[in-house]
C-alpha cells in the first residue's frame, strides 16, 4: 500500500454526531472540535445554549465543561476534526476520465492570534457570514441596498428581511488580494480581521465609535451594524440601518399648508436633537444634505451616517460642488481646500458645534421655502451678501402669516460667516419648539455640557471618509439620490405597506369578531438598551424599567420621551408607582436588594427621593417584584423566599412574611387581601390588616409543581401565569362566599377542589397577564398577545377567546390604559397597540 492514511473499509459505517447520531460530512455537518477536544457537528453546536447569562461561550453536552464560542462568528470559527474527515466515504466517481474533478476545499485556516484580539475588541461590529444582506450585484454607483438573509441576535435584533445600506470600505491593495492558500482558505472571520487589520488605527477607533453612537442615539440616528465581507474577499462593507422614505420627500409633498407647517416643525426638533445627540458624544459631521436624512416607518426623522460619509468622500475627493446640493460652512470649506491642513491634522479648534450650526440654517432653509438648491447656492467665490439677503426675502415669504414667523430670525443667524456669531443649536430647538409651546421646556432639552469639550471628531476630515470607495452618488444632480432611486426599486413589501403611515403601522388582530378584532395602529418606543422588565403609569407618565440599569419616563398624551433616571448599579427587575394625595411615587426594585423611590413631579429630578438595600445573604441578594397597598406599605418579594412590608412613611421595615420555599416572583393586591407567587408553584394570600396567612392555593398533583411567573387581579379574579404556558383564575368569591367550595381558573376551572375543564394556552412560558374588567391578556416566550374575554353567569365562567398580536420577540410586561395595550419586549422595544379610527 501507498505511504499515507488508509481509506476506510467500503462497508464501514461513517462517524456519527455523538449529540444528534447523524453521520458527519464534509459539508454541512463537518465535524468541529471544542476547546475541551470534543467534536461536534456544526448544526448541534450552533443550537446549544449559552452557558451563562454571556453568550459567548457554551457547554459541552459531553464533559459538560463551559468553553468559549462566539455565537457572532458561529461554528465556522471552530476547526475541523481533519482526523474523522478522513475516515469519511468518498463521494462515489462515476467513471474515470480525463476530466479533472474539482476538489472540496480546503479547511479554514484558524485565526491567527493578532486577529483573535481584534475581533475581541470589533465583537458587536463584525456581522456573521450569515447575515448575507447583499442579493444582488452591487451598483456601480452609489450605496449598496439590501437586507439580511437571516435572524441576528444579540448584540443586533434584527429580524430577517431588516433592510440595510451598504457602503463599501477600501482596504490596502495587500490585503484585498491575497491569495487563498493550498491547504487551508480563510473562514469569514479571518477575512474581515485581516480587512480590519490592515485599516488605519483611526478608521478603526472611528468605527467603533460609530457603531457605538449609533446605538446609544437609536431615535435619532440610523444605527451603524458593523463590517460584513461576503464570500469574495473584497471589498469591505459597512452596514447601516436603511429606511425607504427621505426628508427630501416632503419638498415635493407639499398639500395644505398647515400639514407641512406641522411636519417642518417636527422634523425641524428632531434635526435638532440628531446633532445635539452627536455633539455630547464629541462628533461634528462637517457636510450634509437633505437626503442625508430619512423617515422611518412612524414618520420620526433620522439621521443615515452611510449617507453622510458617501456625500463626505465626494467632496473629499473634489466631486462634489453646490450643484450637488451639499452643505458646507464657511470654515469648513477652507480645511478641506487646504489639502496640507488635512493631511496634517492640522485643524483643531478650528471645527465645533458652531459648522453644524450652519448645515442646521442650511436644512430649515432647504424645509422651509422648498428650495434645496437655494439652501446649498452659496460658495467662497459667490456674494456672500446678496445670497443671504435673497435666502431672507424666501424665507420670510415662506412663513408669512404662520405661527413660525420668528423662525426667521433664528434661521438667518444660523447662517452667520463668523461661527461665533451663530447661535446654539439648543437654542434653534427652543425656538423650533417655543412655536409650539409656551411652558417652560429648560428641562426638556438635552443635557449636554459642550463647554467641557475642548476637541471634536469632524467626521468630514476624518479617516473613514478618505477610505471608503469612490462612489457615483455624488457626481450630479441625477445621481445624488441614486441610492433612494434603489431604495424604491428594491422596498421590501414591509416597507411598502409603512411608507405612507405617519407614527404608527397597522396590524391586523388575528381572531373572532368582537370588539377588540379588526385593524389596530402600533408604535414602538425605543430608548433602553436591554430587555424591558416592567411598566407602570401614574403621575400623567408612563415609566419603564429594562436590565440597563435605567427608568425611561414617557408622555401620556404623544408617548415621547421625558427623561432616563439613572442610579441603580444592578438590572432593575420591578417598578411600581404609588399616587397618593399631596405626590406621587415612582419605586423600583434591582437584582442588588436596592429600592429606589423617585418623586414623579413636572421637574422630574434625577436624583432619587430615598434609596436603600433589603438586607440579606449575597447568596438570596435580589428584588423580584414589588407592589403597593392603600394602606401605606410598600411590598417586595425576592430570592430569600420572604416577602417584605416597608412603611411608605419611614421607609422603615415593619414586618417579614415567610411561607414560599423559593422565590417569591410576583406580587398583587386587590380586596385587602395581598397574593403573592413563587417558584415553588404555589400562590398564597396574606391579609393586609395584620400580614397573616390566609390561605395557600396549589395544584397539588405530583409532580406538576411550575413557577408562577406573573399575577394580575380585577373585579372577583385573580389570574396566575405559569413557566408551563398555563394561566389560571381564581375566584376571590371564596374570601366572601366560602360555603360555594367554587375555585375557578383560566383554562382550569375547579370545583369542590376537582378540576372539571383543562386548557393550555400557549406553549412556551407566560411572563406577562394583565386582566382589566372582563377582558385577559397574556404573552410571553411564544411571541404572540391572546386577548380573551371572560363570561360570567350565576354558577359557571367561560373563557373566549378573541384575538391575538404577534411581536417580534418575546414578550416580558403588559399594561392596559386608556383603550391601549402596552407591551414590553425581550428586543428593548416597546410596543403601543391601539384601535385604528
Amino acid at each position: 500500500m501507498a505511504a499515507g492514511t488508509a481509506s476506510p473499509p467500503p462497508d464501514a459505517e461513517p462517524p456519527e454526531c455523538p449529540v444528534c447520531l447523524s453521520p458527519f460530512d464534509a459539508a454541512s455537518a463537518a465535524p468541529r472540535v471544542l476547546p475541551c477536544g470534543h467534536s461536534l457537528c456544526g448544526p448541534c453546536i450552533a443550537s446549544l445554549p449559552p452557558a451563562s447569562a454571556s453568550a459567548a461561550s457554551l457547554r459541552c453536552p459531553l464533559c459538560s465543561q463551559c468553553v468559549p464560542f462566539s455565537r457572532a462568528l458561529g461554528p465556522s470559527s471552530l476547526p475541523k476534526n481533519l482526523a474523522l474527515i478522513s475516515l469519511l466515504p468518498s463521494p462515489p466517481n462515476p467513471s474515470r476520465s480525463r476530466t479533472a474533478v474539482a476538489a472540496p476545499p480546503p479547511p479554514h485556516v484558524p485565526l491567527h492570534a493578532d486577529h483573535s484580539r481584534l475581533l475581541s475588541r470589533f465583537r458587536h461590529a463584525v456581522l456573521p457570514e450569515s447575515a448575507s444582506p447583499l442579493h444582488s450585484p452591487a451598483p456601480a454607483a452609489g450605496l449598496a441596498i439590501g437586507s439580511f438573509a437571516s435572524d441576528l441576535g444579540a448584540p443586533w435584533f434584527c429580524p430577517r428581511g431588516h433592510p440595510v445600506s451598504l457602503l463599501p470600505i477600501e482596504t490596502p491593495a495587500a490585503a484585498a488580494k491575497q491569495e487563498s492558500p493550498l491547504y487551508y482558505r480563510p473562514s469569514h472571520a479571518a477575512r474581515v480581521a485581516a480587512a480590519i487589520d490592515a485599516l488605519s488605527a483611526a478608521a478603526r477607533d472611528e468605527v467603533i465609535d460609530l457603531v457605538a453612537v449609533s446605538s446609544r442615539l437609536a431615535r435619532r440616528v440610523c444605527r451603524v451594524y458593523g463590517f460584513w465581507m461576503g464570500p469574495e474577499a473584497a471589498p469591505l462593507w459597512l452596514l447601516s440601518e436603511r429606511h425607504s422614505r427621505g426628508v427630501s420627500c416632503l419638498l415635493e409633498e407639499r398639500s395644505r399648508r398647515e400639514e407641512t407647517v406641522a411636519l417642518i416643525r417636527n422634523v425641524g426638533m428632531e434635526v435638532c436633537e440628531a446633532f445635539m445627540g452627536l455633539h455630547g458624544e464629541g462628533l461634528v459631521l462637517g457636510c450634509i444634505g437633505l437626503g442625508c436624512f430619512c423617515l422611518d416607518r412612524f414618520g420620526h426623522c433620522l439621521l443615515d451616517l452611510n449617507q453622510v460619509l458617501a456625500l463626505c468622500h465626494g467632496v473629499r475627493v473634489g466631486v462634489c460642488s453646490s450643484k450637488s446640493k451639499a452643505f458646507m460652512a464657511p470654515e469648513v470649506a477652507e480645511v478641506v481646500h487646504d489639502k496640507l491642513q488635512i493631511k496634517d491634522h492640522d485643524f483643531s479648534g478650528l471645527l465645533g458645534p458652531s459648522s453644524d450650526a450652519w448645515l442646521l440654517g442650511c436644512l430649515l432653509v432647504a424645509l422651509v421655502t422648498g428650495d434645496e438648491q437655494l439652501a446649498a447656492g452659496w460658495s467662497t467665490e459667490g456674494s456672500y451678501d446678496d445670497w443671504k439677503n435673497e435666502v431672507l426675502t424666501k424665507v420670510d415669504a415662506s412663513l408669512v402669516g404662520t405661527h413660525m414667523e420668528p423662525w426667521s430670525a433664528t434661521i438667518v443667524s444660523c447662517l452667520n460667516y463668523d461661527p461665533e456669531g451663530r447661535p446654539e443649536i439648543a437654542d434653534v430647538w427652543k425656538c423650533i419648539n417655543g412655536s409650539l409651546m409656551n411652558s417652560d421646556i429648560e428641562a426638556l432639552i438635552p443635557n449636554v455640557d459642550l463647554a467641557a469639550r475642548k476637541s471634536f471628531m469632524c467626521l468630514l476630515l476624518g479617516e473613514l471618509s478618505s477610505i471608503c470607495s469612490n462612489l457615483g452618488a455624488v457626481e450630479s444632480d441625477d445621481t445624488m439620490h441614486l441610492s433612494q432611486d434603489l431604495d424604491d426599486k428594491h422596498s421590501t413589501p414591509d416597507d411598502a405597506s409603512s411608507g405612507g403611515i405617519i407614527n404608527n403601522e397597522e396590524v391586523g388582530a388575528a381572531g373572532m369578531d368582537g370588539p377588540k378584532c379588526g385593524l389596530y395602529n402600533s408604535s414602538t418606543l425605543l430608548a433602553h438598551r436591554d430587555c424591558i422588565t416592567g411598566l407602570a403609569i401614574g403621575g400623567g407618565f408612563l415609566f419603564s424599567s429594562s436590565y440597563d440599569k435605567t427608568i425611561n419616563v414617557w408622555s401620556l398624551q404623544d408617548f415621547s420621551h421625558k427623561q432616563s433616571l439613572k442610579g441603580h448599579e444592578h438590572k432593575i427587575t420591578a417598578i411600581v408607582v404609588v399616587d397618593n394625595d399631596n405626590q406621587s411615587l415612582c419605586i423600583s426594585g434591582d437584582s442588588g436588594s436596592g429600592i429606589f423611590v423617585w418623586c414623579v413631579d413636572p421637574s422630574l429630578s434625577n436624583e432619587p427621593l430615598n434609596k436603600w438595600y433589603e438586607s440579606n445573604d449575597w447568596i438570596y441578594r435580589g428584588v423580584h417584584c414589588l407592589a403597593v397597598s392603600g394602606t401605606g406599605y410598600l411590598y417586595t418579594g425576592s430570592r430569600d423566599k420572604s416577602i417584605k412590608a416597608w412603611s411608605l412613611e419611614d421607609y422603615s421595615l415593619r414586618c417579614t412574611m415567610t411561607g414560599h420555599k423559593s422565590t417569591v416572583s410576583c406580587l398583587a393586591v386587590a380586596c385587602g387581601i395581598l397574593y403573592s407567587g413563587s417558584w415553588d408553584g404555589s400562590i398564597r394570600s396574606w391579609w393586609l390588616t395584620d400580614h397573616s396567612p390566609l390561605s395557600v392555593l396549589e395544584d397539588g398533583t405530583p409532580g406538576s409543581i411550575t413557577p408562577v411567573l406573573s399575577i394580575s387581579t380585577e373585579l372577583d379574579f385573580v389570574v396566575a401565569s405559569y413557566e408551563n404556558g398555563c394561566l389560571k383564575l381564581q375566584s376571590m368569591w371564596f374570601v366572601r362566599k366560602l360555603n360555594h367550595g367554587i375555585f375557578i381558573f383560566v383554562n382550569q376551572i375547579w370545583k369542590d377542589d376537582v378540576l372539571v375543564k383543562s386548557e393550555k394556552l400557549q406553549n412556551g412560558a407566560i411572563y406577562a397577564a394583565k386582566l382589566n374588567d372582563k377582558w385577559l391578556y397574556a404573552g410571553g416566550w411564544d411571541k404572540v398577545v391572546n386577548i380573551q374575554e371572560l363570561l360570567e353567569d350565576d354558577s359557571e365562567v367561560e373563557i373566549r377567546d378573541v384575538a391575538t398580536f404577534t411581536c417580534d420577540s418575546i414578550i416580558t410586561s403588559i399594561l392596559y390604559w386608556d383603550g391601549r395595550l402596552i407591551v414590553g419586549l425581550s428586543n428593548r422595544e416597546i410596543k403601543v397597540f391601539y384601535k385604528a379610527s
